[in-house]
């Protein structure tokens, strides 16, 4: 069973440490931040490593901001011993970031978990997650191991210029647009209510009904509304009473959902 070395102190890395320990993994955490490696440390059956220390583990994981992989590769270059496989968690870098890693003749990738990591208070949100991987086949082994040993998905991410640009993009517009939209939908109709907290509730609950038949069904099966009605009448009303902004928004939506709704193709 390949042993684990956690370079990193977010919350992944703290996510990530604890469940790997209790999987018998052998991990270790080092990191920039000591004080908060210590911390991971103590709190799981993980070793500390320092700053210079050399690395023996089998596999490394660089949990750092994005901004911070290329160097922290760099500074790994000297304690680690050629062959290591080494993976970062970036939802948009490829290994272009870990080429210090490469050259060192290390086998690198990505895993990157599918996930929402803004806010998680649940010390098992990381399990079951739909894993991201690429890279060199040993690495992506490693990372094949650590998802599914987590209860995870993995899926291969084809090797092609711009294809993790893509996947990030994708899961960010839905992610992060879904967010947006969610506000977009409460600040419309907030004066009208007194009780606002039962709205967002009600709005949450029709957000997720939709994104499990989108999950199980395909966008095109879970769509509904005027939109994919065809009911232009209720959509002039709907339009009518929004801002600026919003109908601008919405507009090109409906370009988009009535595409969805009226491809021929689709049957």
């Amino acid at each position: 069973m390949n042993t684990i070395h956690i370079e990193g102190t977010g919350r992944v890395a703290r996510a990530l440490a604890p469940r790997l320990a209790a999987l018998g993994r052998g991990v270790t955490v080092g990191g920039r931040n000591q004080s908060a490696a210590g911390t991971i440390s103590e709190s799981c059956d993980a070793g500390l490593l320092e700053v210079n220390a050399p690395i023996t583990s089998d596999v490394v994981l660089i949990l750092v901001r994005d901004d911070a992989i290329c160097e922290v590769a760099e500074a790994l270059v000297p304690r680690l011993n050629p062959g290591t496989s080494v993976l970062h968690a970036s939802g948009f870098h490829d290994c272009g970031v870990l080429a210090a890693l490469t050259n060192h003749g290390c086998p690198v990738g990505w895993a990157h978990p599918l996930g929402s990591f803004s806010g998680q208070t649940d010390p098992d949100w990381m399990l079951g997650l739909t894993w991201c991987l690429g890279g060199e086949p040993d690495a992506v082994r490693a990372g094949r191991a650590i998802a599914e040993g987590l209860g995870g998905h993995p899926f291969l991410l084809a090797n092609r210029p711009g294809a993790k640009a893509r996947y990030h993009a994708a899961a960010s517009l839905l992610a992060g647009g879904a967010a947006a939209l969610f506000d977009l939908a409460e600040d419309l109709v907030a004066e009208d209510l007194p009780e606002p907290h039962l709205l967002r509730q009600g709005l949450g609950a029709l957000l997720f009904s939709m994104t499990e038949q989108a999950s199980r069904e395909g966008p095109r099966a879970a769509l509904t509304g005027p939109a994919a009605r065809g009911d232009q009448d209720v959509l002039a009303g709907q339009l009518a009473v929004m801002d600026p902004k919003t109908r601008a928004l919405y507009s090109q939506l409906i370009e988009h959902m009535q595409a969805m709704a009226f491809d021929p193709e689709e049957g």
